[in-house]
Formats: structure tokens, sequence, C-alpha cells
């Protein structure tokens, strides 16, 4: 599990560290202070050889723009990583484990480096120019520092008008998964996961089962089932028949998503951006014992935001009524320009919602 996670020059983060983290992290704060941002930092962190993350968290924030002027592509995918634009400034990101190792990645934009050509006598005209500034005509770098201090390099550029990443993104040393706050059916890929964990022969499916108990009572078995050439996950509530889980509420296909990626990142880590969304608050105290729940089980640490009181609440509740209190709550302040964060263990969270002290 990360210990504590340092960020500099990245989205909205100068220089930032978070310090304390548990197994269960829940992150609040201010519109745009940064909770999103946060996230994205620990994925580019835990996916270290993949520079292809880059896009992907782009895409979560809605930026799904990749035909047209490549200038104005590269301009959303890699000026915007930068604080302030500063793309001159090297974004630099760590962790500290709890098992005492550390983790780097060092992020530049770079020019390229080409040969100068002679074009005397060749018959070509000699006025062809690029811009100053082209960014089509620059490379993404990642440095990646493990544990031992080895490092290795990858890149991210243009080649015949395309994106590419080289040399091939390598394997993370995490499990991970993000889940965006853009609500969406992850059918098909839930179906996928569920269906690797039953084919695992473990016990993941009885224990996701006791999890959503704990929201649906009445659950009693879940089975993949083929329909029209899509699979879905059905569930059986005690009815004649069984039911698509997408029929029991948006409460529950965002719980079902939460958990099974839990349990697909055993030993890793699960982020989730807005993570009430689609959960009334009646059930926030269930939908968190199954979370902690899970993530003891699967050994999986999660980090999730929230703009929701209720959702804070909901989770110190479950977390009082549980063996560990492993769980913290982090609120994010910006204060003029600089972002710091304030932790709460149960004593001190406990004091301030007695205080009615705002936490959010």
């Amino acid at each position: 599990m990360f210990k504590s996670i340092s960020i500099k020059n990245f989205r909205c983060f100068k220089d930032f560290s978070i310090d304390s983290l548990n197994r269960v992290n829940l992150i609040a704060g201010k519109n745009g202070v940064g909770k999103t941002a946060l996230l994205e930092a620990i994925f580019l962190l835990i996916g270290v050889g993949n520079l292809g993350l880059v896009g992907k968290i782009s895409h979560l924030r809605g930026i799904r723009e990749t035909k047209g002027d490549l200038q104005f592509m590269l301009e959303l995918l890699w000026t915007l990583l930068f604080y302030k634009l500063k793309v001159d400034k090297k974004i630099n990101i760590s962790s500290e484990l709890y098992e005492g190792t550390t983790h780097h990645i060092e992020l530049s934009l770079k020019p390229v480096t080409a040969q100068k050509l002679d074009l005397e006598n060749s018959g070509m005209e000699s006025d062809i120019q690029i811009r100053a500034g082209d960014l089509s005509n620059q490379v993404l770098n990642l440095i990646y520092t493990d544990p031992s201090g080895k490092d290795s390099t990858f890149e991210m550029k243009v080649v015949n008008g395309e994106l590419v990443v080289v040399p091939v993104p390598t394997l993370s040393p995490f499990a991970a998964y993000f889940l965006s706050a853009q609500k969406s059916l992850l059918i098909e890929e839930d179906t996928s996961i569920f269906s690797r964990l039953v084919k695992s022969k473990k016990t993941y499916i009885k224990d996701l089962l006791e999890a959503l108990k704990l929201v649906e009572p009445r659950l009693e078995n879940l089975a993949a089932v083929q329909s029209g050439g899509v699979s879905i996950i059905y569930g059986d509530i005690g009815l004649d028949q069984m039911l698509p889980l997408s029929l029991m509420g948006d409460g529950m296909i965002r719980l079902v998503s939460i958990l099974l990626r839990i349990a697909d990142a055993s030993g890793g880590i699960v982020l989730i951006d807005e993570i009430e969304n689609g959960i009334h608050h009646s059930i926030l105290d269930d939908v968190w014992r199954a979370i902690g729940k899970a993530a003891n089980i699967f050994n999986t640490q999660v980090f999730a935001t929230t703009h929701s009181y209720d959702c804070i609440l909901a989770a110190h509740h479950a977390y009082e009524k549980s063996e560990n209190y492993d769980f913290r709550l982090h609120r994010l302040d910006r204060i003029n320009e600089k972002i710091d964060v304030v932790t709460y263990n149960q004593e001190t969270l406990t004091n301030a919602i007695k205080a009615d002290f705002e936490v959010r």
C-alpha cells in the first residue's frame, strides 16, 4: 500500500504531498481544488512505463478528440499536464510504500533531436519552416525509477502523423483501475471481469456476493448470462428467474463496478472519482461497509473522491462499526496558489463532526 505521495508541477499541484495514507482514503475539497488531479497522478505513477495512460486520463476528462489538427491534439494531451502550462518544468510524482520501497516518475517535454540537412544542389526549396514551439516536433519523456534505483526511459512522440509510445509499454508493478465520475454503464467490462474471476476458481465470487448482500439482502447468486451476443451479469433475488443487475438500480450497478475492480486488483489500487455518483444516500453506510470488507478481503488500496457530506459521514459510521478503522479522510484546501491537505483519523474526524466543523 502507498504510505505517502508527493507531486510537483502536475496539473494544479506545484509542490504537494499527502501522508498517513490508509487502506481506504476519501479525498474531499471544493471544486477545482485538485481531487481528480490527485487520482490522475496516482494513476500515472501506478502505470509507470505506460505513457498511453496520458491519453486515458484525458479521455476520462471528456477530452476525446483524436483527429484533426495535431498541434491542438498534443496541447490537450501534453500541455495540460504541466502546472500552469509551463512545459519547461519537469513533473515529478513519487510514492513511499509501507514495505519501505519507493517509486518515482519524471515527465518532461523535450525537442526532438534532429540532424541538419544539406539542401544545396538537391533541387528542394530551402524555405520550409516549422514554427517555434511546435509540439508535434517534441517528445513527452518519462523516466521511471524503481525501488532498486534503476531508471527506465519511455517516450511518446509523433511518427508519420501518429502518436506512438516507445519502447512498448511494460507491465505495471501494481494492478489498478480508474473509475471515472462520468455516469456510464460498464456492462461488458463488468461481465468480463466477473467471468475472469469465476474462471479463477477462487473464493472471489462468494466474497463478492457476501459484500453485495449488504446492499441487497435478497441476493442469493450471481451468473454471467449471454443474450443476443452480449454477456450480462444476472442476480438471483428469489424470483422465478434471475434478473439483470441493471434492473436493480444505479446504486447496485455502481457498487458492482467498484467491488469487481477491488477484487480484480487484488494487491493493487482502485481509484474512484466521485464515489457517491448513482448511489442513494440512504444506502451509503452499507456501501462503505461493502467497500471496506472487499478492500480487506482482496488486500486492495482504495482512493476515492467526494463532494458529499453524507458520504463522509457514512464512511465514518461504517468504519466505526468495523474491526479496523483503516480509513482516512483527506481534505484538500487551496490557500492562495498552494494546495494543502488536512488528514482526519478516527479521533479527529469524530471531534470535527461533533463540533460541526466543515470537513468537505
